[in-house]
């Protein structure tokens, strides 16, 4: 049956742009009429926009298992498809660490199946600049990073020709709507679901560089570090049980720094553009889950996953509104039932 889908979105956050998009792509019998809401409209400073941008589902295999590591792994091709000028770039991750902390590196290496196992790497031979205190290292090739203001200022730019934007905040109770996507992280009214707040320093060091994301493991301070164009560093360490506190705390950004300075000196002469923080929303497994009730769809809950799993979710979501099947369905509502009535949708 042909028509028009009526769909709303609440958040403009990356989960949210990327159903926008999603659904807009789509061509079909039924088509889809977008109203997108967001008190801050698009480009807004959320989480999304704080975002270090790592897609990197092998580095996270000590907190997910191989299943969400193979849906990440499919998220990054669906980046490597999406025909937006996102900062996509597909060299891979390093992973390395002090000597005194060789023992964190070994534990996490213990956790990549087998045939991950010969990953092991000379730091130097793919990041030259690391300086020859780091002996190994493990390189996951499969992995890669996006620019996430980049990102968002793409999928925004082809949203806001294509759906209308109401900068205003509204509950679903008040839209009329055939169907609602709930993307508005801790604003959803959604049981067990926390904040966590995560900080971040951008810098500027033209006497460093980075083809790559480097991941440095600690026991106490891990730390990120995701290269921009034009020697510009986004760097990432701090995870904080907290929903409301957005400042960044002089005790987070001392050790934030420190464990810079410790991958590299010249960070000690490095131009500091950006101290942020934000709130990501996460639920007690800290994996993102899609949850239906009647016309009402909540993709919630993706934590420091954001730019890795929205893309997989946009997918199955779109994929449910139209009645197709979804590999991963059961996997990203936790094995919630669908209606009865759902697969007589939109045909």
């Amino acid at each position: 049956m042909s028509g028009t889908n009526q769909i709303a979105i609440l958040g403009a956050g990356i989960m949210g742009l990327y159903s926008a998009y999603e659904l807009l792509c789509r061509t079909g019998n039924q088509s889809n009429t977008i109203t997108l809401y967001d008190p801050n409209g698009l480009n807004a400073r959320n989480a999304s926009w704080m975002a270090g941008g790592m897609l990197a589902p092998y580095s996270e295999i000590e907190h997910m298992d191989m299943r969400w590591v193979e849906a990440g792994l499919d998220s990054i091709e669906r980046w490597r498809k999406t025909p937006l000028d996102c900062g996509f770039v597909e060299f891979g991750s390093l992973l390395i660490s002090h000597p005194e902390d060789q023992h964190t590196l070994e534990r996490f290496a213990a956790h990549l199946p087998q045939n991950k196992t010969n990953e092991r790497r000379t730091p130097q031979d793919l990041e030259p600049a690391l300086p020859d205190t780091f002996k190994s290292g493990v390189y996951l090739p499969e992995e890669a990073h996006i620019e996430p203001r980049r990102a968002i200022a793409a999928l925004s730019a082809y949203i806001s020709d294509k759906a209308t934007i109401i900068q205003k905040s509204v509950e679903p109770e008040h839209i009329e709507a055939d169907t609602i996507i709930d993307c508005r992280g801790l604003g959803t009214k959604t049981q067990n679901l926390r904040g966590v707040k995560g900080e971040i320093a951008i810098v500027r060091n033209p006497d460093f560089s980075l083809d790559r994301p480097v991941r440095l493991m600690h026991p106490r301070y891990p730390l990120y570090i995701v290269p921009r164009p034009d020697n510009v560093f986004m760097i990432g360490a701090t995870i904080i049980e907290s929903d409301k506190d957005e400042h960044v705390s002089l005790r987070s950004s001392m050790e934030l720094l420190s464990a810079l300075y410790s991958l590299h000196p010249s960070f000690g002469e490095a131009q500091i553009i950006e101290l942020n923080a934000g709130i990501r929303p996460a639920y007690p497994d800290n994996l993102p889950r899609i949850e239906i009730n009647d016309h009402i769809i909540r993709a919630n809950g993706l934590f420091r996953h954001g730019f890795l799993f929205s893309p997989l979710m946009a997918g199955a979501i779109a994929d449910y509104i139209n009645g197709i099947n979804n590999d991963y369905w059961t996997l990203l509502t936790h094995g919630q039932k669908k209606n009865k009535s759902d697969n007589q949708r939109a045909a």
